[in-house]
């Protein structure tokens, strides 16, 4: 009983902190938004305009070879997008303890968004129109929504802190809020790749 309620009061204050941290960020939120979206159509524009095999390899990080193997719906591709997912979540921590660190956490959302775009193409360069069902139906609304959650983290997690400069406490500890936000993003890279695996899935993100 007494865990279920601090678990409600803990839920309820984490929703009233989201709640708090967009209104008190819209601007930021609407600068973030339209940065991502400008990179996403920057990453498809590259990835359309390139011409070769090797023009493409030298775009991206991510080894192409995986693409044609099925390797990236495997349990080691989800244990690296963790690892990249951990890193993320890290780094954007660090960053909202100073609101003058804004523009790098803005830099990490646009590199972000930049490879979902020019990967999501991609797909559509090698595979063509058979690949629309594994791009547009499993992998763009898990990207989007993990790009989302972290950029929702980040603007959450720095309100707190500015909460907790200000008036020496926040609604919910801060700890747990990481831990969760991490938790959540953890999830929804696991539905990707287990949606991909079970629907033959040859294609998935590596961001």
């Amino acid at each position: 009983m007494v865990k279920s309620l601090r678990a409600n009061v803990f839920f309820g204050n984490l929703k009233f902190s989201c709640l708090n941290a967009i209104r008190a960020n819209k601007i930021k939120f609407l600068i973030v938004l339209f940065l991502v979206m400008v990179a996403i159509a920057t990453g498809v524009f590259v990835a359309v305009k390139s011409n070769s095999n090797c023009t493409l390899y030298s775009l991206q990080e991510i080894d192409l070879e995986n693409f044609y193997t099925g390797v990236t719906a495997s349990s080691s591709a989800f244990l690296s997008r963790s690892l990249s997912l951990l890193v993320n979540v890290v780094l954007l921590s660090i960053l909202a303890f100073s609101p003058y660190l804004f523009p790098l956490a803005c830099a990490l959302f646009v590199f972000r968004a930049y490879l979902l775009g020019l990967n999501f193409a991609l797909i559509f360069v090698f595979y063509g129109i058979g690949s629309i069902f594994t791009a547009v139906i499993i992998i763009l609304p898990c990207q989007l929504l993990m790009l989302f959650g972290l950029v929702l983290f980040y603007i959450v997690l720095q309100k707190m802190n500015s909460n907790c400069r200000c008036y020496g406490s926040c609604e919910v500890n801060r700890f747990a809020f990481v831990l969760l936000g991490f938790v959540l993003l953890i999830l929804i890279n696991f539905v990707e790749t287990l949606l991909l695996c079970l629907l033959s899935g040859k294609v998935i993100l590596v961001i």
